[in-house]
């Protein structure tokens, strides 16, 4: 009789540590898997930290993507917690701003799964409504996440099941028990070197990569910046990105500035590429 993905005890692999972003970080996993690198894309602004993976299993399936090298990110606007996903496993101290890993469907897609390591404090994981934030760490954010659907082939899971009691059977399996355990063991070494925002009359200041008028909005050059970060890590249509309930975001182009408005303080604001 074959045993079920549940009976089957979790088998401890031999591990490797890889130090990536020029020693700003590292990420232990099997011995067996390996890292094939990616290309950069936008928002990887600080040079040095930035690194961008595949974590690929022994048979060469992408297990997960990794990137490092983002803005800092001061905070996260609060959401309405109106949604209703299905955990299927967390893990870390909780609190927003740590490296915290969940599991987890989002309300209204019970065919697909993100495996996810966030920064987002576990108490709002069930009810968030947005896709969750990604990690932020000492002077910068990144990304260390995967997508699972039905098609996704998952060892020791029977394809006969969907949705969530696939997901369910895999968080059993010892693929996924490896997996968590190289989520869980991401870790900054050094801390990144950013450059300080530099004050500037007028309600004007300049970050990393984009200068900000603030015009009359009344908000801080943390909270415009926090405020663009966020939303640029939403899907862009036409040259806009935007959350219901949140605000929005309208890219710059040549000869013409970027706009966000925030709903919460009905406060808007401009930004260009330095």
């Amino acid at each position: 009789m074959t045993p079920e993905a549940s009976d089957i005890p979790p088998v401890q692999a031999a591990l490797e540590t890889h130090t990536i972003a020029n020693g700003y970080f590292q990420i232990q996993m099997p011995s067996n898997w390996h890292l094939e690198m990616l290309d950069n894309v936008a928002g990887q602004v600080h040079g040095d930290s930035t690194a961008s993976f595949k974590i690929l299993a022994a048979d060469g399936r992408q297990l997960a993507e990794l990137r490092t090298g983002g803005e800092q990110i001061w905070g996260v606007n609060p959401m309405p917690g109106r949604a209703n996903n299905t955990v299927f496993d967390t893990a870390g101290d909780g609190t927003f701003g740590s490296l915290n890993y969940a599991f987890l469907s989002y309300d209204g897609q019970p065919d697909t799964a993100e495996v996810v390591l966030t920064s987002l404090g576990t108490e709002a994981t069930k009810t968030w409504d947005i896709r969750l934030p990604g990690l932020i760490y000492t002077g910068g954010s990144g990304n260390l996440s995967t997508a699972l659907t039905n098609a996704t082939m998952l060892p020791g899971v029977s394809e006969s099941l969907r949705g969530a009691e696939r997901f369910k059977a895999y968080a059993r399996t010892n693929e996924y028990s490896d997996l968590k355990n190289t989520f869980l063991s991401f870790k900054q070494l050094k801390d990144v070197v950013k450059a300080l925002p530099e004050a500037a009359p007028d309600g004007k200041c300049i970050g990393l990569q984009y200068s900000y008028d603030l015009g009359e909005s009344g908000l801080t050059c943390d909270e415009a910046k926090n405020f663009l970060t966020q939303l640029l890590q939403e899907p862009i249509h036409a040259g806009t990105a935007g959350i219901d309930g949140v605000g929005y975001c309208t890219l710059p182009v040549p000869e013409k500035a970027g706009y966000c408005h925030v709903e919460s303080t009905n406060a808007s604001f401009d930004f260009s590429v330095k």
